[in-house]
């Protein structure tokens, strides 16, 4: 805004004995000196304003990464091709870590109940027959046994895993069990060691260097009947889904 002054020849034009009103202009600089404070606080305001956004932003970034690493801890293990599962787990060489009895059977699991579990170096105390001098023979290092519940039925379960020295030796003793189930030779017993009877459900898989079984009987240790609907989930839910699913495919992994 310009601000003028009179001229001379202005103020000779007015009536002689006029009213003239005064006019007080600013003092030279006082303007320039209000509006440069004003500048000055411009930009003071607008330096803090920046210098919050950035932290915000920055605030941001760190809880965003805060999550993700938290949420890649959760995520389960990325699923492995079956042929490298099967060569993380092919030999005690490669898969060195002794098996711990918390790690096969955790509390917790929805599927079924632990109500006891035993970790043995001396896996003949989990046979009965010939199949104790199989396990033996081929090299069994830990047995890992556990008595079970589950929601569903009024069974007295006792499932284990067994540490061979590799996939040879544990294919090896799933077809001597076979062999010495079917002709009452040998077994495997329940978590008391008391050997089961003819006819009673023994189920099994081999996989890698391990061997996972499952013996069933009544409450009473009385004989369940092989083709009953409870076996068949019973073996999906402990050998299948538990055993291997969960702790054989994380140990891979």
């Amino acid at each position: 805004m310009r601000y003028a002054t009179p001229t001379r020849s202005a103020h000779r034009a007015a009536p002689a004995g006029g009213f003239t009103l005064p006019i007080r202009f600013p003092a030279r600089g006082q303007h320039r000196r209000r509006s440069r404070r004003h500048l000055r606080r411009e930009p003071m305001t607008t330096h803090l304003f920046t210098r919050g956004l950035a932290g915000l932003i920055v605030l941001g970034i760190v809880v965003m990464l805060g999550v993700l690493i938290v949420a890649d801890e959760r995520r389960p293990p990325a699923q492995l091709a079956s042929a490298e599962v099967d060569a993380r787990i092919a030999t005690r060489e490669v898969d060195p870590a002794p098996l711990r009895a918390d790690e096969i059977f955790p509390a917790g699991v929805t599927a079924f109940g632990v109500t006891r579990s035993d970790l043995a170096a001396d896996c003949t105390l989990a046979a009965s027959g010939a199949l104790r001098t199989t396990l033996l023979r081929y090299g069994c290092s830990q047995a890992v046994r556990a008595a079970l519940t589950v929601p569903y039925a009024d069974y007295r379960i006792t499932a284990g895993m067994l540490n061979l020295p590799d996939t040879t030796s544990a294919m090896a003793v799933g077809d001597q069990v076979r062999y010495l189930v079917e002709t009452g030779d040998g077994s495997f017993t329940d978590l008391s060691g008391a050997a089961t009877g003819p006819g009673t459900p023994i189920l099994w898989r081999t996989r890698g260097h391990y061997v996972m079984y499952c013996v069933i009987t009544g409450p009473s240790g009385e004989l369940v009947a092989p083709d009953a609907p409870q076996v068949t989930q019973l073996a999906h839910d402990i050998l299948d889904t538990h055993l291997h699913d969960t702790v054989l495919i994380r140990r891979a992994s």
